[in-house]
């Protein structure tokens, strides 16, 4: 087995099953699709400027049909952000695209909706989780890789969690974080639980995290279990792979997992 093998093997590993949509600060929202608003109250204007009449307040969740992006911008949570035309029911309006949720993740009675926000040189992901009865949470993170996926799973077996979301990294060459972030939602909040990593150096050293959960293969009831390989290609003539693994079995406790490896690391 080869350097590039091995490579493209832990490349397929980092990956969760399911379709992905990759999101980047820079990337425009695409004409003729429909969008969800990130927003609460926002306002419909009939022109891409502030000063223009509002046509009508829109709620977090509402739907809107991107028409084209203008060229008017405003600087919205740290980041130029352009107006864009939208289409709401059957009128015709501007909405600021920092009010425009990235997508809409939804599970039982939860959905969720997605900003960027950038301090200084760090990109921070805004999460809002929206109940059945319109109460709202929200939860940010600074991003180690600003481009991800969003997977959004049940409670996967732990008890006193309504559902689990990954903020999946995208690791677009050797040396880029391809790990990502867990967020747990309970009854009462929306909480950061671990941030893991998946790197690889071109197949000669790779750092692997993930958690398994109780519903996951080889998932153990009540706990989380938590593995950790690292790996060092010594020598492609003779195949010579050193492989260190760790594991160990965590619980979800009082709205905490415990042990907290975030204040190991």
């Amino acid at each position: 087995m080869n350097k590039l093998t091995i490579l493209l093997l832990l490349i397929t590993n980092f990956s969760f099953s399911q379709e992905i949509i990759y999101h980047n600060p820079n990337f425009d929202l695409k004409n003729g699709e429909n969008y969800y608003l990130f927003g609460n109250d926002v306002k419909f204007r009939q022109l891409p400027d502030l000063t223009s009449e509002v046509i009508d307040l829109l709620k977090i969740g509402t739907e809107v049909v991107i028409l084209e992006k203008t060229e008017n911008k405003l600087n919205y949570n740290g980041i130029e952000s352009p107006f864009y035309k939208v289409k709401y029911k059957n009128k015709i309006g501007y909405i600021l695209g920092g009010l425009i949720s990235l997508e809409k993740k939804e599970i039982k009675n939860s959905k969720y909706f997605f900003a960027y926000k950038k301090t200084e040189d760090n990109y921070s992901i805004i999460i809002r989780h929206l109940n059945e009865k319109s109460e709202l949470t929200e939860n940010s993170s600074i991003l180690t890789t600003y481009e991800f996926s969003i997977d959004l799973f049940d409670n996967k077996g732990i008890d006193n969690v309504e559902n689990i979301l990954f903020v999946n990294y995208l690791a677009e060459a050797c040396g880029i974080d391809g790990g990502g972030i867990f967020f747990f939602k309970t009854e009462s909040e929306l909480k950061k639980i671990l941030e893991i990593s998946q790197v690889s150096d071109g197949g000669v050293y790779w750092l692997k995290e993930k958690l398994i959960f109780p519903t996951d293969e080889n998932g153990i009831k009540g706990k989380i279990v938590y593995q950790k390989e690292i790996g060092n290609y010594e020598d492609e003539e003779t195949n010579w792979i050193e492989i260190k693994i760790t594991s160990r079995e965590l619980e979800w406790k009082n709205g905490d997992l415990i042990p907290n490896l975030e204040t190991e690391k």
